[in-house]
C-alpha cells in the first residue's frame, strides 16, 4: 500500500518545465558549412553505399534536394 501512495504522489507532482521560451530566445549560430555543401557530402556518402548511384551523382542529387528544401522553408525573422 505504501508503494501505491508513493507512486501516486510522484505522478501528481508538476515537475515538468516549459523550455520552449528558453529555446526561442537563444540566438542561433550560423554554421560554417553551407547547406548545399552538407547536402553534397550526404549525397556522396549515400551514393557510395547505394548500388545504382555513384558518389558524384549522389552529390548532385544532394545539392539539388538541399536547394529545394531551402526554397520551400519559410524565412525566419
Amino acid at each position: 500500500m505504501k508503494y501505491q501512495t508513493i507512486l501516486d504522489q510522484t505522478t501528481d507532482a508538476p515537475t515538468t518545465q516549459d523550455f520552449s521560451r528558453a529555446r526561442s530566445t537563444q540566438t542561433k549560430k550560423k554554421s560554417r558549412v553551407s547547406p548545399a555543401f552538407a547536402g553534397a557530402v550526404m549525397g556522396a556518402i549515400a551514393g557510395r553505399f547505394l548500388p545504382k548511384l555513384s558518389p558524384f551523382s549522389g552529390a548532385v542529387i544532394g545539392i539539388m534536394s538541399t536547394k529545394m528544401y531551402q526554397k520551400h522553408q519559410p524565412k525566419h525573422r
